[in-house]
């Protein structure tokens, strides 16, 4: 600011004036003084201008950053909303994941356990109509076999009838 260089000047003419012995009074060359004086007239509002101007920048660059400042904290407030919606949505979606899992474990256990049994009952009416049937086949078998028995008992009975009546004649026919 040329004001302040104006009042550097005006101290250094003071400091460098002619003092007026045994006081503290200064001889000044009055002409000097008032051109130092309208130079400083002439200086002050064009230091105000510029300071006025500086002041304008600064308030702008304020202002500025007092929007910048609005904007970034409306969108890290937006952006943390959003992550804590997403992070609720992340773990209600991982809840009902969870629930799904354990819901078709619980299924496929019962799934499991009601195969298991129904592959129990049919192994075990398997079993059963197995030892039946043997049952029932060797029962045929024995009373076929029987039968079989009672008839060659009957035919050998007949044979032997038979075998006996012709050695009976043939010992008729011989005596």
């Amino acid at each position: 600011m040329e004001i302040l260089n104006l009042v550097d000047k005006l101290e250094t003419y003071l400091s460098s004036s002619a003092r007026f012995p045994a006081t503290h009074k200064l001889m000044l060359d009055s002409d000097k003084m008032l051109e130092l004086v309208d130079q400083m007239r002439l200086s002050i509002p064009k230091d105000i201008q510029e300071s006025k101007e500086l002041l304008a920048k600064r308030e702008a660059i304020v202002n500025q950053a007092l929007l910048d400042a609005r904007r970034i904290k409306a969108s890290a407030e937006e952006e943390s909303r959003s992550q804590m919606i997403e992070s609720a949505i992340v773990k209600e979606a991982e809840n009902k994941a969870e629930e799904l899992l354990s819901e078709a474990k619980r299924r496929a256990d019962a799934l499991m356990q009601d195969s298991q049994r129904s592959a129990h009952e049919t192994t075990q009416e398997a079993l059963s109509f197995h030892d039946t049937r043997i049952l029932d086949s060797n029962r045929y078998a024995q009373e076929t076999l029987s039968r079989l028995e009672q008839q060659l008992a009957m035919v050998m009975n007949s044979v032997r009838m038979g075998l006996d009546a012709l050695d009976a004649s043939r010992k008729v026919g011989i005596n």
